[in-house]
């Protein structure tokens, strides 16, 4: 073979192998060499690593079966050839963890990237059906607040015997804070009137006023929505308030810490009913929702 070295076309006659490239460095098995026609290749420890040719670029030495992406450039477009792929790719699937009652220590899982939180605060206990307003004990009792480290799910309040709308329960610390809804005001009933319903979390879920002489409804379970009231067929009685909904929480965690603590709340519990009344409802308990993703 004829080795031509010109000084305007440069060196030209040696074609090499992967083993023993035309082009070497100190290693004479790791340089540039020319495989076949219009092709320059790389090599690599006597291994061929990357080609160029005239249908674009190689990698790994692969010649058949090849994956194209094309990306715009500032006019047409550039083509990027890669080997096919072999053997799998495993993506691990998002896991879930759920905490319906008490309290205690999360743990994030080993390679969890980040954390999605929801939770709901307990909602508020229905207020009990009373022959006037503003007896004591008739009150219903308010659901506790749900948290997880600095996020806080406010419990509702519980159905008053008075006038007095409480409102709803709070939230706070989150991507995304709603104050839970309200229950239904105290009444002075007339015959067949109804009792008060309990008010709705995001989750939705609170009780359903009680019929003429029936028991308040029972709110969604871990809902966090409020207790509902009874009524009377009796007229001028005063029928409780509906139990509020406790306040939700969303917020998304990014490298989250090893651990966090937590406390899901429990629902308020009903106030007093005195006959004819039913029994109204006790509120709901909350929840927390994670979401974990690797």
């Amino acid at each position: 073979m004829t080795v031509t070295i010109n000084g305007t076309t440069g060196i030209a006659g040696v074609d090499g192998s992967a083993a023993t490239p035309a082009v070497q460095g100190g290693d004479a098995n790791t340089g540039v060499f020319y495989p076949v026609a219009d092709t320059v290749a790389i090599s690599t420890g006597g291994t061929e690593r990357m080609r160029v040719s005239n249908a674009g670029v190689a990698l790994n030495g692969s010649t058949s079966g090849s994956v194209t992406l094309t990306a715009p450039a500032i006019a047409g477009t550039t083509t990027l050839t890669l080997p096919a792929v072999t053997g799998t790719i495993s993506l691990a699937a998002n896991t879930m963890q759920v905490f319906t009652s008490g309290s205690g220590t999360y743990t994030t899982p080993t390679g969890c990237k980040a954390i999605l939180i929801e939770l709901v605060g307990a909602g508020g206990g229905a207020g009990g059906g009373q022959a006037t307003y503003n007896i004591v004990g008739a009150p219903g009792t308010a659901g506790g607040n749900t948290t997880f480290s600095t996020l806080t799910g406010g419990g509702g309040p519980g159905g008053t015997v008075s006038a007095v709308n409480p409102g709803g329960g709070s939230a706070s610390g989150g991507d995304v804070n709603i104050l839970g809804g309200s229950g239904g005001c105290s009444n002075l009933q007339t015959a067949g009137t109804n009792g008060n319903s309990g008010g709705n979390s995001f989750f939705g879920g609170g009780g359903g006023a009680g019929g003429d002489g029936q028991p308040g409804g029972t709110p969604g379970t871990n809902s966090g929505g409020g207790g509902a009231s009874s009524s009377t067929s009796v007229a001028t009685k005063v029928a409780g308030g509906g139990g509020s909904a406790g306040g939700y929480v969303r917020k998304l965690i990014a490298n989250p810490s090893a651990t966090y603590s937590y406390a899901v709340g429990a629902g308020g519990a009903v106030g007093t009913s005195v006959a004819p009344f039913g029994v109204s409802s006790a509120g709901a308990a909350g929840i927390i929702i994670v979401t974990e993703y690797y």
